[in-house]
């Protein structure tokens, strides 16, 4: 399926972080905030999300298209990189810990964008969302400079 396509199937809207998403469904637990909830999300070719903080705990869950690499700041202060995908060396879902800062890219030599499933453990808040600056990222972390190239 086509990023066009799967835009108009599922009305996907702009994401603050960049890339394509709609929340699909959430658990309501009838006072404050909801216990989970998910969105469609999709990074087209040369698309990068920008570095950001949540909140809660964040699966990402792979459907379709390239593996897609993750760019995570632990709480500790260090990198790693985790690719997420159903290729060599990839894995179909990854687990990312409330308060890591991270991103996401597709690698160079993507030849399609990436579909993916993320669930929120609480429901997703736009409080409880941060984005993160390329120089505060660099400082604390320099090996990160690699993202942007």
């Amino acid at each position: 399926m086509k990023a066009k396509e799967l835009i108009r199937r599922y009305s996907m809207d702009r994401h603050a972080e960049n890339g394509m998403f709609i929340e699909r469904h959430f658990e309501n637990n009838g006072a404050g905030r909801a216990s989970s909830g998910s969105i469609y999300y999709y990074v087209a070719p040369a698309e990068h999300t920008e570095f950001h903080r949540i909140d809660c705990d964040e699966y990402w869950c792979f459907n379709a298209g390239s593996s897609l690499e993750l760019w995570i700041i632990g709480i500790d202060g260090k990198l790693r990189i985790c690719r997420c995908g159903i290729s060599e060396g990839d894995e179909p879902s990854i687990r990312l810990a409330a308060g890591e800062i991270f991103a996401s890219r597709l690698p160079a030599d993507a030849s399609d964008g990436c579909f993916i499933t993320c669930i929120t453990v609480p429901r997703f808040s736009y409080d409880g969302f941060e984005l993160i600056s390329k120089d505060y990222i660099l400082e604390m972390t320099p090996e990160a400079a690699g993202f942007w190239l």
